[in-house]
């Protein structure tokens, strides 16, 4: 997370605001086809954790075989799509300097490739989590963020269009990471040596399923990729420089907590898998926790970044900061700590295989931001002090609300899950560390003038603050008694 940060600055200041707002601009239009990938991803993880779940070895060769095959598929749709559609787009609608559009087809061209090499990659990142390895997982990804510090720092040194050789250098550390997760997994796992295999129903079965979270997929996708397109579409490639800034911060808190859930998706897959009849059992023990972890863990990052916004803006970017950067960057982050409940309860809805109701009404709602947006940005007169880029970020702050309560409906109806229990030991106890968590880091700040001593004094007050009010209030007495027993076991070593 750090790593990234640090890169997300010097890449602005390297390649300067127009050419920073480019990259993010045309490398979304990849991304609006590569949704389909992240739906067969997730399919992936799913069916590779319920065999391992019921330690059915011989099904799991099978089905990771099948898997190759699709996403060898899927990879060649989004090589069609983007050449095709996407360059239309790219050429028609896109909102580019004249004197960049040289670099910007490059950028648009290597981005395609990334895709591409970053699908086939995925059946192999799947078994590796699905699996628990989570220390290859870390190494690879620490790996990939250091070699992309690497390139921009390289970029200073070639006399040449910073842009285009970024796009490049990234399409090679693409290659080189995603070589590496092949070999590991190819060496590490005796399903991972593909051999071709076809089963029409096991095919069926994995596309079935992957089917209706297609729906989930493109609307995650139209709301992040999308909203950069209507930005850039009314406002140009300097707002969107802002709106990439903030989604850096935004990734890079959610990918935190993402790399703690990502050691509790397959358990919680498994637990259904081996006790489908117990909904109230172990599975729904692990959703309740892992959600409460994971909002502490982002709310413990988040509280700084929102309290000290400008400063740390104003320190990671050197003074570039581009206008609109300090509010998008607070509403992506309150929209980050509202998502970290999400994870637990998709996976959980996904291990029982029933989500098509579930995706048609979650989708529905995420997909509203588009043209909620687009109507209000259409509207509202330009000389209205509410005609402001940052409006499609409450919106998208009101469809995270919206579609939260659709899980927890989902959860009540498809694993029995009872909605005043999770209420009341999920719900309650972090709107009460929430509310009690801001106090003492606003009072340390408003004490103090601006200064990375404030910042650093801002960081260890919420960081002990929160630890304590966590520890005896956002956790219940079991909880605290499996934490002591775990410190203590530590020192005993």
């Amino acid at each position: 997370m750090l790593i990234t940060l640090y890169t997300t600055r010097v890449t602005l200041q390297v390649l300067g605001v127009e050419d920073f707002g480019t990259y993010g601009a045309v490398a979304s239009i990849v991304l609006m086809f590569a949704f389909l990938s992240s739906t067969m991803a997730t399919a992936a993880q799913r069916f590779f954790a319920m065999e391992l779940g019921v330690d059915n070895h011989t099904k799991l060769k099978q089905i990771f075989s099948i898997n190759v095959l699709i996403f060898s598929g899927l990879a060649i749709i989004v090589l069609l799509l983007a050449e095709t559609a996407g360059l239309w787009y790219f050429n028609a609608k896109m909102n580019i300097p004249a004197d960049r559009y040289e670099a910007a087809a490059w950028v648009y061209q290597f981005a395609i490739f990334s895709s591409v090499v970053s699908i086939v990659t995925i059946p192999y990142i799947a078994i590796i989590t699905a699996r628990e390895h989570m220390k290859a997982y870390a190494y690879l990804s620490i790996l990939e963020v250091l070699f992309k510090l690497a390139i921009v720092f390289a970029l200073i040194y070639f006399p040449i269009d910073k842009l285009k050789l970024y796009a490049l250098l990234v399409f090679f550390v693409q290659i080189s990471i995603s070589a590496t997760y092949i070999i590991y997994s190819t060496t590490k796992f005796f399903e991972c040596k593909v051999k071709y295999y076809w089963n029409k129903t096991m095919f069926n079965e994995v596309c079935s399923f992957a089917g209706w979270n297609v729906m989930g997929s493109l609307s995650m996708t139209a709301r992040s990729q999308g909203i950069v397109l209507l930005l850039n579409h009314f406002f140009g490639v300097l707002v969107n420089a802002a709106q990439s800034i903030a989604y850096q911060v935004y990734y890079a808190l959610i990918r935190f907590t993402d790399s703690f859930f990502i050691a509790v998706r397959p358990q919680i897959i498994k637990s259904y898998s081996y006790d489908k009849e117990d909904k109230s059992g172990e599975m729904i023990r692990l959703v309740f926790q892992s959600s409460k972890f994971c909002y502490y863990l982002i709310l413990i990052l988040s509280i700084p970044v929102l309290i000290e916004t400008k400063y740390i803006l104003e320190l990671w970017l050197k003074k570039d900061v581009p206008d609109f950067t300090l509010i998008f960057t607070r509403l992506m982050v309150v929209t980050g700590i509202i998502e970290s409940l999400a994870n637990p309860l998709i996976t959980s809805i996904n291990a029982t295989g029933k989500i098509k109701k579930y995706q048609i009404t979650t989708s529905s709602i995420i997909l509203l931001i588009l043209p909620v947006s687009y109507l209000i940005l259409r509207t509202v007169p330009k000389e209205s002090n509410m005609f402001t880029p940052q409006i499609t970020m409450f919106v998208m702050i009101a469809t995270s609300i919206l579609a939260q309560a659709g899980r927890i409906y989902f959860m009540k109806n498809l694993l029995k899950m009872n909605i005043s229990h999770y209420l009341k030991q999920v719900i309650l106890p972090i709107l009460a560390v929430t509310s009690l968590a801001f106090v003492l880091p606003m009072i340390y700040y408003y004490s103090f003038n601006a200064s990375f001593l404030r910042l650093v004094g801002v960081c260890g007050v919420t960081l002990l603050s929160s630890a304590v009010i966590i520890f005896y209030i956002g956790i219940t007495k079991s909880e605290r008694n499996g934490i002591k027993m775990f410190v203590l076991k530590k020192l005993r070593r």
